[in-house]
Order: structure tokens, then C-alpha cells, then sequence
């Protein structure tokens, strides 16, 4: 045998002999845990992941969380959390080394969020990492169609790849039964479908005494995994009330500034067009009084297709007063605007300015009383000025 095919030999014998030692060592790993569940969907899911998390710690369980949200946090089971260092891109291999940590951490139960998109890494996310008793899919929107769809048909069968082989499947509202009692009959796994008139058990007294912007689906889907591992609701909501929330989560922060006062709704975690008009909605009907209402866009590059997505969505919505665009690309969003827009309402176009500056420009055009939608993408720019804007709100001058 010549030197090169040897080395050659040596290597992938050493490679194979590696890679054997850790699937042995992982599915040992596996073997610690009473009950792995893996949160997927479009929308909520670090907000779900979390409220399980508090959920099931209530009753004395020892639980390992882990978000891939705007921030990527590990939860640890005595409620403590730190967010997770990355050298590159995100892998989902991470979630091996995850599941170590869970393990070294004491967990016997671990909550983990999909961090994968495209069905192949989904799957693999499934099938040959977490490989959970317990799937949820918290909802089913049109969001990261480059990848998941191009139709939303698409997203659903995406989402539905990491479904678990002999487990059960949680399922928020959606219009996909077929395909999903389909897929669970041939994995062996029992559908749980959640309907629309279900969510409605959750009260407004209840969400109301969240700390933050809770969503009633997201709540009853968390008490829904809850109660199939015996854990009593009022004790679970109890726990979930005193969660911690996503750094991305919907967040509403009054301002009041040199006599402007303004409501600033960040919603820019909710970046696909139906959360974010359902979350449009339910702010008009919490502040009817506030009839001067500013669309705040943050637009993104490299995201091209959530930003005509959005636009087209938000376009002909009629009931606010002007656009105000931030961000990088913002001259495809104003393209957009002109396109799909029947009304001629006015368009400021703020990509160049720092923090300091937009929040300037914003008590500059902005009346006495107003209210500033924030949609797009929170990750970069977003966040700086939710965080920025938090810091203005706990502060009045007059």
C-alpha cells in the first residue's frame, strides 16, 4: 500500500473510531433525561420554550432549557441563565454539546428550541440529535419562505420534519390537520391538534399578570405540554407569571420627553405578516385613545423577502400617519411602499442615523401624543434601539 493511502486509512479509521465513540457517549446522554421536548414553529417559540421550562420546574422537576431567539440563552434548572458564546455561524451540532451541559447541570427534563430551517437540518435536529418524546409546534406562518417555502404548504411540511418518532406532537392552531395527522400516523406519534375557541380559556386577568407582552396562544400551548406531564395549571401559570422573557419579546415602553409622550410597541421579533398584524390589532384595541400611530420599519439586506412580505402586508392597513424607515436596504421598502400602497402617506427614510438621532427625529415629527409600531428585524439595530428607547422610558423630562 503507497504512504498517501495509508495516511489516507488512518485517518478515516481514526475518524470512524471517533465518530462511533460519540454517538455511543450521546445516546448515553439521551438516556439521562425522563422527558426531552423540542419547540418548533414559526412564531413564539422562545416564549413557549420558556414558559414549559417554568411550567414543569413547578412541580420539582429538574429542567434544562435552551432559546436560539434574538439572543441564544441556556436556562439552567435553578432558574439562573447565560447567554451562548459562538465562534461562526450557528450549527446545530451546538445542540449536542448542549445536551452535555444539560447533563452535567443535573436536568432530567430539557426544553430545547429548533434552531434549524431547512427540513433536512430539521429532521437531523430531530431524528439524529434531541430525539424527544414530546414535539411541539407552537404555529405555522409565513415566515423564511426562501427556505421553508416558497408556499406556506411548504413551511408546514418543514416544520412537520421534526416531528418525533413515537411520541406526541403539540400542535397550535393551524390549517394543515391533514398533513400533520398524516406524518405523525406514519411516525407513531399521537397529535395533539390545539384549536382557535381552546386559546380562548386563557383569560385577560390572566395574561395580565405576565410582566411583559404575553400572547394567550403561546401560554396554552406551554400549559398544554404542562398538563400532559401531570402538572396541575393554576401551580404551572403560577410559575410561568414570574418568567423572565425573551430578549426579543414584544415589549410596549411609554416615553415622555420635553412634553411628547409616546407608547413604543416593539414588535420586530414577530417578523412574519400575520403575527405582526395580529399584533397590530390587539395594540389599537388597547389604546383606542391614541389616534396619532406611526409605522417604525427596520429593514435588513439581507433579508429582502420578509421586508416585501411586510411592506405588502402593512401597505393598505389605513389607520397610521406616516412610515418611518431605519435600517440598511431602506430604499427597497420605500419601492415597495410606493407599489403597494393605495394612500399617499408620508415616508421618512432615516437609514444613516445613529440612536441618538433617530430618537431626535422621532420628538421631532412626532405630536404631543402618539404611538410608534416597531416591525421587522430585531436582530442588530433593532434590539440597540429597543434597549436604547427601554432606557429613555425609564426617565421623564419635562
Amino acid at each position: 500500500m503507497k504512504p498517501n493511502a495509508t495516511l489516507f486509512f488512518l485517518i478515516l479509521l481514526v475518524l470512524i473510531i471517533y465518530y462511533t465513540i460519540e454517538v455511543i457517549l450521546h445516546k448515553k446522554t439521551l438516556k439521562k433525561f425522563k422527558h426531552r421536548i423540542h419547540v418548533n414553529g414559526t412564531r413564539g417559540k422562545s416564549s413557549v420554550t420558556r414558559l414549559i421550562r417554568a411550567g414543569l420546574s413547578s412541580s420539582g422537576f429538574s429542567v434544562f432549557a435552551k432559546t436560539t431567539g434574538t439572543l441564544a440563552r441556556m436556562i439552567f434548572p435553578d432558574g439562573s441563565e447565560t447567554s451562548i458564546s459562538r465562534f461562526g455561524k450557528p450549527s446545530i451540532l451546538e445542540q449536542i454539546q448542549i445536551l452535555k451541559k444539560a447533563n452535567s447541570a443535573g436536568a432530567n427534563i430539557v426544553v430545547l428550541e429548533c434552531m434549524a430551517l431547512e427540513p433536512r437540518y430539521q429532521w437531523a435536529s430531530e431524528g439524529q440529535i434531541l430525539q424527544s418524546d414530546i414535539g411541539v409546534i407552537t404555529n405555522i406562518r409565513e415566515d423564511h419562505l426562501e427556505v421553508m417555502g416558497p408556499q406556506l404548504l411548504d413551511v408546514a411540511k418543514t416544520l412537520l420534519s421534526a416531528c418525533p418518532i413515537n411520541g406526541t406532537l403539540v400542535v397550535g392552531p393551524n390549517q394543515f390537520e391533514e398533513e400533520i395527522l398524516e406524518v405523525c400516523l406514519d411516525r407513531n406519534t399521537n397529535p395533539i391538534l390545539i384549536k382557535e375557541e381552546e386559546i380562548e380559556s386563557i383569560t385577560d386577568e390572566e395574561i395580565l399578570k405576565f410582566p411583559y407582552w404575553e400572547h394567550k396562544e403561546n401560554v396554552y400551548v406551554a400549559l398544554k405540554v404542562c398538563t400532559l406531564l401531570g402538572i396541575d395549571r393554576k401551580q404551572a401559570l403560577d410559575a410561568m407569571w414570574k418568567v423572565n422573557p425573551d430578549p426579543g419579546a414584544l415589549s410596549v415602553l411609554p416615553i415622555h420627553f420635553f412634553g411628547k409622550e409616546f407608547v413604543y410597541v416593539n414588535a420586530m421579533a414577530a417578523n412574519d405578516p400575520n403575527s405582526t398584524n395580529l399584533i397590530w390589532k390587539s395594540i389599537l384595541n388597547r389604546y383606542p385613545e391614541i389616534k396619532k400611530r406611526f409605522i417604525l420599519f427596520h429593514t435588513r439586506d439581507d433579508r429582502p423577502e420578509r421586508t416585501k412580505q411586510l411592506t405588502k402586508e402593512f401597505a393598505n392597513w389605513g389607520n397610521y400617519d406616516a412610515v418611518i424607515l431605519i435600517g440598511t436596504s431602506t430604499s427597497l421598502a420605500f419601492k415597495y411602499l410606493k407599489s403597494f400602497s393605495n394612500a399617499d402617506i408620508p415616508i421618512y427614510v432615516w437609514e444613516h442615523l445613529s440612536l441618538d438621532g433617530i430618537f431626535e427625529s422621532l420628538l421631532s415629527i412626532l405630536p404631543k401624543q402618539s404611538l410608534v409600531f416597531g416591525i421587522g428585524n430585531i436582530v442588530g439595530l433593532g434590539m440597540d434601539l429597543s434597549l436604547y428607547l427601554k432606557n429613555r422610558s425609564e426617565q421623564t423630562y419635562e
